[in-house]
């Protein structure tokens, strides 16, 4: 997942779904809270900055965005979104699951983070692999010689 990508999850799982789970009906945003919490650096505002200020954004997540606050660029640090969130209080899981392979996103992060990894685990997988197929072979050369 990229920065935009990035930006816009930590978003809804940090402002929007709380808000909506609260039963708020605006919430606001600020550039340099969300960079911050991403480690993000500061030249990255205006990626954050555009992708809080998208339409498919908005839209995936029943937000109407009114309000920018900020210098005139609105793509400092400081700038500041506020949106009304629409649809009622319902959280982002009760709506109806994205459609396709993206349903699938994120789908095996637990169970890879409990096998140490991703990474960790495909190496495992792979040494595991070569040594059945090294033992395979002695198994073979001893037993067409004996």
């Amino acid at each position: 997942m990229g920065p935009a990508g990035r930006v816009r999850a930590h978003v809804v799982e940090g402002y929007v779904d709380p808000a909506r789970s609260r039963g708020d009906e605006m919430i606001t945003v600020v550039a340099k809270d969300v960079l911050r919490a991403l480690r993000l650096r500061s030249d990255y505002a205006p990626s954050v900055c555009s992708a809080l200020r998208t339409k498919k954004f908005c839209k995936e997540n029943e937000l109407e965005l009114i309000r920018q606050d900020g210098p005139p660029s609105k793509q400092s640090t400081t700038t500041s979104f506020t949106y009304r969130l629409l649809g009622g209080s319902a959280s982002r899981n009760d709506r109806p699951a994205r459609k396709g392979i993206w349903s699938l996103l994120g789908a095996g992060k637990e169970t890879f983070a409990a096998l140490g990894g991703g990474e960790r685990w495909l190496r495992r997988e792979r040494e595991a692999f070569y040594e059945s197929t090294a033992d395979e072979k002695v198994v073979n050369r001893q037993g067409s010689s004996g």
